[in-house]
């Protein structure tokens, strides 16, 4: 991350009450922004079509049938060296070292971070994150250089950040496979034009998309632990805790009923994590999470093998979002219901 503070617009259309997934998406853009500190335009309006009418959400409830006892999944982290603020006491290296250490005891080595290299300029302790990070048998995949937003960008500046990015891979990576690419924001872009040309030079790049089935934002509680931490306020400390991991489990339930309602069934999963200071402390109760709901762990490059993840719906869908999220809003299905992500509380929390 720079360090530069940036600064993130509200518009009108963000400030709408209709609630539902929609709402989520546009309000969590500029929630994102802030928290890791990157400037883009702001949406103005949803191009999604989640519907949060109860009836439609109680049709799509009808359809369900039990989730799999043994669900498989992947785990990934975004934003390397450098995800949200720091706590106290804390450094890049140290958060790199921990994350790789849990990882290692949990025998999930070759697991894959997504970098943007600006993060490397000038940052001894980013450069040395990144290199505890390959050390201990972890993998590397490109972010864009600096996370640049598809929508608010021409196809050609995307790839041109794209190409940008692959020094520091080559340097860090070395001969391990790199070419796996996650979309900044998960958004594929605002227009077919866009989403087919970026697509194309992937493919003629060989590059392969690590698309994302299940996501809860965990990055958005890492601010509010580093204000909690810094003035050692305990009781927020504890209801960060408790209020991460029961969004984690209650997105992780809303992304496999997602699957089955566009697919037919429950797909393998990956889930989007970020190599934040929390989500390192939260890991292994993560894990513990994840292992009660019967999830056994594999490789992305062993789930992504299921035919899901050859589908594209082939949509301009501005604000983009999980595999299941595309084909949810392309198709316009109804989404199950769901509670909404703690979000206000999180901005306000220790401030």
């Amino acid at each position: 991350m720079t360090d530069r503070l940036l600064h993130c617009h509200r518009t009108e259309s963000e400030n709408d009450t209709s609630g539902g997934p929609d709402l989520i998406k546009k309000n969590v853009f500029v929630f994102f922004c802030m928290m890791l500190g990157w400037n883009h335009p702001s949406p103005t309006s949803a191009q999604s079509s989640h519907d949060a009418d109860p009836a439609a959400a109680q049709r799509a409830v009808s359809t369900l049938h039990p989730l799999d006892a043994h669900p498989v999944i992947a785990l990934t982290f975004d934003d390397l060296p450098a995800a949200g603020s720091l706590p106290p006491g804390e450094s890049r290296t140290k958060i790199a070292m921990t994350l790789s250490s849990e990882l290692k005891a949990n025998h999930l080595e070759g697991t894959y971070g997504f970098i943007n290299a600006v993060k490397l300029q000038n940052d001894p302790d980013g450069q040395q994150a990144l290199r505890v990070w390959i050390n201990a048998g972890m993998n590397l995949g490109s972010h864009t250089w600096s996370h640049m937003s598809l929508t608010s960008n021409t196809a050609e500046a995307f790839e041109a950040e794209i190409a940008k990015n692959e020094r520091a891979l080559t340097e860090y990576a070395g001969s391990r496979d790199w070419h796996w690419f996650r979309y900044p924001f998960l958004w594929e872009g605002d227009t077919l034009e866009k989403r087919r040309a970026v697509r194309a030079y992937l493919r003629d790049h060989g590059y392969r998309t690590a698309q994302v089935s299940l996501d809860f934002e965990d990055y958005a509680w890492n601010d509010a632990y580093a204000r909690c931490m810094a003035t050692q306020e305990q009781a927020a400390i504890d209801w960060l805790k408790q209020s991460y991991l029961e969004t984690a489990t209650e997105y992780i339930k809303l992304g496999r009923e997602e699957q089955q309602i566009a697919f037919g069934h429950e797909i393998p999963n990956v889930i989007l994590l970020h190599e934040t200071a929390f989500t390192t402390l939260m890991l292994p109760q993560l894990l513990d999470l994840l292992r009660t709901q019967g999830f056994q762990f594999a490789s992305i490059s062993e789930v992504e093998q299921d035919p899901a993840y050859a589908l594209d719906p082939d949509a301009a869908l501005k604000y983009g979002g999980t595999l299941p999220d595309q084909f949810m809003d392309s198709r316009h299905l109804p989404y199950p219901p769901f509670k909404p992500k703690p979000f206000d509380r999180l901005k306000t929390l220790c401030q």
